[in-house]
């Protein structure tokens, strides 16, 4: 017990540089003479400890002193070795330089037993120079300006206060004091574009306990339960926690899971296709089953999403179409007059002053009668669009094409209407 307390009191010292024999009694629930005792014995042991009295006195350690390896364990130096590789992962130099003087200090070999790498597959040497600009201007408290795109697509201009970075469900974010909208705000980094650092410097402010990313006045979350085929299973496993899985003995997986009803979740539960089958809710089965039923008119009409030309059944682009069209339309489906994302469902519409659903435009769009982006431009919103399309494998075809069909069909948007 006495050695364990000699440790905590070496450790406090090392961390505070001082405290009194008070403190350090009411700390360890021992008497003053005690404390003295131990400071004694440190003494003998080599560490070079002191007493001080008079106003501002108290237990002092040698300004100079730092803790010999030999108080880590090889478990400990493990720990401060990897928890410096993670920090490596934000591409700082100098954390490389402190990683080799620390692995030097410990007398450790085979330093590269781990790596860890933040960034997405494929990111490139921008998203990294952004990262370490952001860093930057944490670390030196400047003012960080950048053009943003919101999930709506709406694009703009914002000066902030940057106070931290956070790495949460794959994603970096900033945590910054905003100056344009005068609050905090998360921003995803990979939506910051031409990041630029200010000579002003700010005062660090109070952070709140919290930055979150704001739930949708209309949020609420589906219980879901899943039957995926076999062949899903490396897929269940990456994104479903275990105690959500149940494996059946005909090697299928039951999932029971809460996800926000959005358009991510539908996205992402119809990119397992016909692997798996939603047993409940019941108005979960009818959404995917009708976004499939979509996905199948697609191909075997040959309509393009923009509906701007159709390929007729089993010829080419470009050759004699047939004098009778030999496409079967697709069914009637509404778009966002803003963004042209499809209004299948109530919970993709936008609301009115009055809360009532709107006939128009998207939730991401259009709230309580107003557009979400007033200052945005239609040329913003194909950069948004075109912008999704890159990251995103490509969903509305190859750059030219797509970004031909946009500016085609979105000057019939009501919005862009002139």
């Amino acid at each position: 017990m006495k050695n364990s307390r000699l440790f905590q009191i070496l450790y406090l010292l090392v961390d505070k540089r001082s405290a009194t024999a008070r403190e350090l009694a009411e700390r360890f629930e021992v008497s003053e003479r005690t404390i003295y005792r131990d400071v004694d014995a440190l003494s003998a042991a080599g560490i070079p400890v002191y007493t001080q009295k008079g106003q501002g006195g108290g237990i002092r350690l040698m300004d100079q002193f730092v803790l010999d390896r030999a108080l880590l364990s090889p478990e400990q130096q493990d720990q401060i070795l990897f928890a410096l590789q993670a920090i490596l992962a934000t591409r700082g130099a100098e954390e490389k330089e402190t990683l080799a003087r620390v692995s030097a200090l410990f007398g450790r070999e085979g330093g590269d037993w781990l790596e860890v790498d933040f960034a997405d597959w494929g990111s490139g040497a921008r998203e990294r120079e952004n990262f370490a600009l952001v860093k930057r201007a944490i670390l030196e408290r400047r003012v960080l300006t950048f053009t943003y795109y919101s999930s709506a697509g709406a694009r703009t201009l914002r000066r902030t206060e940057p106070h931290k970075l956070v790495f949460k469900s794959g994603c970096w974010y900033l945590q910054a004091f905003c100056l344009t909208r005068r609050d905090w705000r998360s921003f995803r980094l990979v939506r910051m574009e031409d990041p630029e650092l200010e000579e002003a410097r700010f005062r660090s402010r109070p952070t709140p306990a919290g930055i979150e990313a704001p739930l949708p006045g209309d949020y609420r979350a589906a219980q879901l339960r899943l039957l995926f085929r076999p062949g899903a299973a490396y897929r269940v496993r990456d994104y479903f926690h275990p105690s959500w899985v149940t494996a059946r003995e005909d090697g299928c997986l039951l999932v029971e899971c809460a996800f926000p009803e959005d358009n991510w979740l539908l996205s992402f539960l119809l990119s397992f296709g016909d692997q798996v089958e939603v047993l409940s809710p019941a108005y979960w089965r009818d959404i995917v089953g009708r976004e499939a039923k979509k996905t199948v008119a697609l191909y075997e009409t040959g309509q393009t999403l923009s509906d701007l030309k159709d390929y007729p059944e089993h010829t080419q682009e470009g050759t004699n179409p047939p004098t009778q069209k030999e496409v079967i339309q697709m069914e009637e489906r509404n778009f966002c007059q803003c963004c042209g994302m499809p209004l299948d469902a109530p919970e993709d519409r936008g609301r009115e002053a009055d809360g009532t659903l709107s006939r128009d435009y998207c939730r991401y769009c259009y709230q309580q009668g107003a557009f979400t982006a007033p200052e945005a431009t239609m040329e913003d919103m194909i950069a948004f669009n075109l912008k999704f399309n890159e990251e995103n494998g490509h969903p509305f075809g190859p750059q030219e094409e797509a970004e031909r069909n946009m500016r085609a069909w979105f000057p019939t948007l009501k919005r862009w209407k002139k």
